[in-house]
């Protein structure tokens, strides 16, 4: 079983293809994480796919109310975003495979888009998504 071209081996048979459940995985080698409030994150889904950018995976923990955007190896060092986490090296996240119906969840699989979203993509709709989301700014 592969992928496609730029679609994301999260989901091959050597990763999340083997998961039988939920299990903690190292960001920093594979791919980054930038985890933020699962309202701002929704928000800032919902305006990548308006603004027709590719979205890479992305985890929905239900339990700790958190959105979890992979983003390309490296990502950590040039992330500066108020009222998100980016997780790089020495950072673990929670996979669980394709289909998982728990409290940790894909909202865009590994098999459906890219491998990551982009960065810069990312920070420019959560600065957008800020501006209209109550919840971060009362985070605050």
């Amino acid at each position: 079983m592969s992928t496609r071209p730029g679609q994301s081996t999260l989901a091959s048979p050597s990763r999340a293809g083997r998961l039988l459940g939920p299990r903690p995985v190292a960001a920093g080698q594979d791919w980054d994480a930038i985890r933020m409030e699962a309202a701002l994150g929704m928000l800032t889904l919902r305006l990548l796919r308006a603004a027709e950018t590719a979205v890479g995976p992305v985890l929905h923990d239900r339990g700790s109310r958190r959105i979890y955007f992979l983003t390309p190896p490296g990502t950590t060092r040039e992330w500066q975003r108020e009222g998100t986490r980016a997780l790089g090296s020495g950072s673990w996240v929670v996979l669980v495979p394709p289909g998982w119906h728990g409290t940790v969840q894909w909202v865009v699989g590994p098999y459906d888009g890219p491998a990551f979203t982009d960065p810069a993509n990312l920070a420019t709709a959560l600065a957008a998504a800020e501006q209209s989301c109550p919840a971060a700014e009362a985070s605050r």
